[in-house]
């Protein structure tokens, strides 16, 4: 039993690995290289985290993408800071979303780890989506899923399925879940994913100040788990 997994080395996306190899699936985990500021790291992580997981890892590169737009992971400028008790003001994170979304990213992405998942008699990918994201990002929802699935019906011979077992969570549930297979499995995972918009010259630590560390950072806290990240601030 085979699975893809979309493996950014993020917090979400290694969660939803985690629940893949619970599951029992033999895990095959992409990494893209889309020109993201931390692609270095991202990969880096990925690559630890599958070969704690004894999983395949695959790194794809996508350089086209970074003519997309002007997003703040693939151009110089800053991206977006907020305290942790600006999480939850819609208006600014709606305005932070757009200063970071890159066009049709999880579309190309998923598509693309679908047809490679056809290309190994696999039909499911897991991703890493969640509740709390889904709040701004449309790519981050139930809805996107669902109708990317049913896309996939004919966009694939085998009907690959999109699963995106968090999509309902927020980062504070997802951390727990993560905890709990860790546990459960006897590995330690949680600690070597990336969250940072940034490169920051060294794997594994994190700015500690832009808006994906604070989400990072309120989850572990709200969760009662220790946050075995390092951060610079």
């Amino acid at each position: 039993m085979k699975a893809v997994c979309v493996l950014s080395g993020g917090l979400d996306s290694t969660v939803s690995c985690l629940i893949a190899k619970d599951l029992g699936y033999d895990l095959v985990n992409i990494t893209f290289n889309y020109g993201q500021k931390a692609a270095k790291r991202e990969v880096n992580s990925a690559k630890k985290i599958s070969e704690i997981l004894n999983a395949e890892h695959v790194v794809i590169d996508l350089p086209f993408i970074k003519k997309f737009g002007k997003s703040a992971l693939l151009t110089e400028k800053e991206p977006p800071k907020l305290d942790i008790e600006e999480l939850d003001m819609r208006f600014r994170t709606i305005q932070t979303m757009e200063e970071v979304w890159v066009p049709a990213r999880n579309l190309i992405l998923f598509s693309i780890a679908s047809g490679f998942a056809e290309s190994i008699d696999a039909d499911r990918v897991f991703v890493g989506l969640s509740g709390e994201e889904a709040t701004t990002f449309p790519d981050n929802t139930p809805e996107f899923v669902e109708r990317l699935n049913k896309a996939l019906e004919y966009g694939t011979l085998n009907q690959v399925k999109i699963e995106a077992p968090l999509c309902n969570k927020n980062k504070q549930e997802i951390v727990k879940i993560g905890h709990e297979i860790e546990k459960k499995l006897g590995v330690e995972v949680l600690k070597y994913s990336y969250s940072c918009y940034k490169d920051n010259g060294e794997d594994f630590l994190h700015c500690g100040v832009c808006e994906s560390c604070a989400r990072r950072k309120r989850a572990f806290l709200g969760a009662g788990v220790k946050d075995k990240t390092k951060y610079i601030e």
